[in-house]
């Protein structure tokens, strides 16, 4: 019976030591981290939750201009920006350590850049929104 228990140890020791499950826990610590990050935590307790602001002349604001409050699209929209800036950085971060065609790395490190610079810009601009009143 030991043997049996054993040998269930081993195969779980080394499921869990392979290489799609360390994958799968960095996935999964990454998106804990961003969703952290983008504000899922004040989203969750806040007591009034506010989903989207519409303003007098009939338009939509997902970013409100006070540091006190935050929208459930504001928090949605940061954690895309986010996940997007690191997606970014693990295309970086394959194209460099696992260079096999000159070509498909040119690509993926065009395709990193872009991906940064698109989380660079939204984050930025939602940052500029932030601080500006639409009154």
């Amino acid at each position: 019976m030991s043997s049996r228990k054993r040998g269930f140890a081993d195969k779980l020791a080394s499921r869990i030591r392979s290489e799609a499950a360390s994958t799968i826990a960095v996935i999964i610590i990454l998106i804990m981290i961003m969703s952290f990050l983008s504000g899922a935590t004040y989203s969750l307790t806040t007591d009034r939750p506010i989903s989207i602001i519409f303003l007098r002349d009939g338009s939509m604001r997902v970013f409100l201009w006070d540091m006190r409050w935050q929208t459930h699209a504001e928090t949605i929209v940061v954690f895309i920006y986010y996940a997007l800036g690191v997606g970014g950085l693990l295309l970086y971060a394959r194209a460099i350590s696992r260079p096999a065609d000159p070509r498909t790395t040119k690509y993926m490190l065009f395709f990193s850049f872009l991906l940064l610079l698109l989380a660079f810009l939204g984050i930025y601009n939602g940052y500029l929104e932030k601080f500006t009143s639409p009154y």
